[in-house]
């Protein structure tokens, strides 16, 4: 009996758990990139499902490249006295490689980079914001890892209804402090960075080179001749440079000719009789020059222009307004969204677990 219920609910946690991971790499990676390029407030836009699959097999990689080996260790730890290394051996390698590697993928030439050196010269520059990232971060993983053994291995519904909204949060939260430590590096210089060398001045330019000389006029006469199969050799005329005028040719003026009277103007005959051709002034005066709406710039092309938008360098780097996005109406709509998934993954997964017909051989 345990069997019918468990292979449908194995089903279930599969695809509760791949909808689940597929929307929360999307607004995971949504939250850092927004905090890395300098933004107070998280944009949420509206993507396509099948546009942002791809973030899913780029974070799991990411993730996955650390997050994997560090949790058999932590496994290994299970059998022992303590069992609360199962959860922090995982989360303490993931707290101090995973960093690393999603700032590589950021900077590097390729996403998919894992680790680049940049980085460590980045981050050397700035020993205080790397450990107060590892402060906050810690205090982040902590939650993260707390609301995940609520989630699917605690027992009790409670524990589950407080455990999915605290997962998601700790998770953006973490999110947000690493694209804020991002964004702290972007202004910084890495110390393995190679400086410009200053240009040498320039040696003296050698004399510039005489003009060749031209050659010497020839008349087309004392050249050879053109061989060509239907007329023979051919020579070209000789220029005769007596014939040219040697006086200087000036323009002169011509008095402008009176205009001439104007025409009658012409005349048609139609049904009733002879009437004349009625000439009318233009609709439209054609304009000399553009419309100002043309010429002269929006006050939104101005404000591009002067580039007083551009982020700078922040003089605090962690603050408590990182966390005020937590409180935005669309960031709000976005947790009890990823809530929801995580609670029915949460669910499919306590199910499976409790109608497991091997629980008991393992036990």
């Amino acid at each position: 009996m345990d069997a019918l219920i468990f292979v449908p609910a194995l089903v279930a946690c599969v695809l509760f758990g791949f909808l689940f991971a597929s929307f929360f790499a999307n607004h995971y990676l949504n939250v850092m990139q927004c905090t890395g390029s300098g933004s107070r407030n998280v944009s949420w836009p509206s993507e396509p499902f099948v546009d942002n699959l791809w973030k899913f097999f780029y974070l799991a990689w990411i993730i996955g490249l650390w997050l994997g080996p560090a949790w058999f260790l932590g496994a290994a730890f299970s059998k022992s006295d303590v069992p609360w290394m199962r959860y922090a051996v995982p989360l303490a390698v993931f707290w101090l490689a995973y960093p690393f590697s999603q700032l590589s993928s950021l900077s590097g030439p390729s996403i998919w980079l894992p680790v680049h050196y940049d980085v460590f010269g980045r981050l050397a520059r700035k020993p205080h914001v790397a450990l107060g990232f590892l402060v906050w971060s810690g205090l982040a993983l902590a939650a993260f890892g707390l609301a995940f053994h609520w989630t699917f291995f605690a027992e009790g519904l409670a524990f589950l209804i407080v455990g999915a909204p605290l997962f998601v949060i700790s998770a953006l939260v973490y999110s947000r402090l690493l694209g804020r430590l991002a964004f702290s590096l972007m202004f910084t210089r890495s110390v393995l960075s190679r400086r410009k060398r200053k240009k040498r001045p320039a040696e003296a330019a050698p004399a510039p080179e005489p003009p060749p000389e031209e050659p010497e006029f020839r008349q087309p006469s004392e050249l050879p001749p053109i061989a060509t199969p239907d007329e023979g050799d051919l020579t070209g005329y000789d220029i005769q440079f007596e014939d040219a005028p040697k006086k200087r040719i000036r323009a002169q003026t011509v008095e402008k000719p009176e205009p001439e009277p104007a025409s009658p103007r012409p005349k048609f005959e139609d049904d009733d009789g002879t009437a004349e051709y009625g000439v009318h002034a233009p609709e439209v005066q054609p304009e000399d020059r553009a419309p100002v709406d043309v010429v002269k710039p929006s006050a939104f092309e101005m404000k591009l222009l002067s580039r007083e938008d551009a982020p700078k360098p922040p003089k605090q780097v962690w603050t408590p307004q990182l966390l005020a996005f937590l409180i935005q109406p669309d960031t709000l709509a976005v947790i009890g969204l990823l809530t929801f998934l995580c609670g029915l993954f949460g669910g499919a997964v306590r199910v499976a677990r409790e109608f497991n017909p091997t629980r008991g051989a393992a036990n």
